[in-house]
């Protein structure tokens, strides 16, 4: 009887550890995987105008405008995504949907002295976006060079 419980529990404990690590390996393969330490992200790397631009056409990158939506209804760049800052936590499920985690994605707010773009790619890049960054400027440049943007609703 003793050696049968052992056995039982023995394979148990083999059934988990293999089932644990199946599971990390599909959630590190996925491009949807899910952050397994919840840790404080740093800020998404600066970028100008220019390297913003050619990750739009060259890797299909996502704006993301971290204003108020007032301000992105007023004009943002051409197939942004709103996330406002203060608002953040509720869009968390439509990104997640919305947005793979491995697509490149490009945070602004409206430059100088705006801290929100920053502040937002760290959040995304706290939960799981592999690839965020920040637009040096914001909207302002992106509006002034004379690259697409839109204005009302949209995205």
């Amino acid at each position: 009887m003793r050696g049968r419980l052992a056995w039982t529990l023995a394979s148990a404990a083999a059934i988990f550890v293999i089932a644990a690590a199946l599971g990390l390996l599909a959630n590190a393969m996925s491009g949807a995987g899910v952050p397994l330490i919840a840790t404080s992200a740093p800020p998404g790397r600066a970028i100008e105008l220019t390297e913003a631009r050619g990750l739009l056409e060259s890797d299909g990158a996502r704006f993301i405008d971290a204003r108020p939506f007032g301000d992105f209804l007023a004009g943002h760049i051409a197939g942004a995504v709103s996330v406002p800052l203060a608002e953040r936590a509720g869009d968390l499920g439509r990104l997640r949907r919305e947005l793979p985690r491995t697509q490149p994605l490009v945070v602004y707010c409206d430059g100088g002295e705006c801290g929100s773009a920053s502040e937002l790619s760290a959040w995304l890049a706290g939960n799981g976006w592999r690839d965020v960054r920040v637009l040096v400027d914001g909207y302002p440049v992106w509006a002034a060079a004379g690259f697409p943007i839109a204005r009302g609703e949209g995205l």
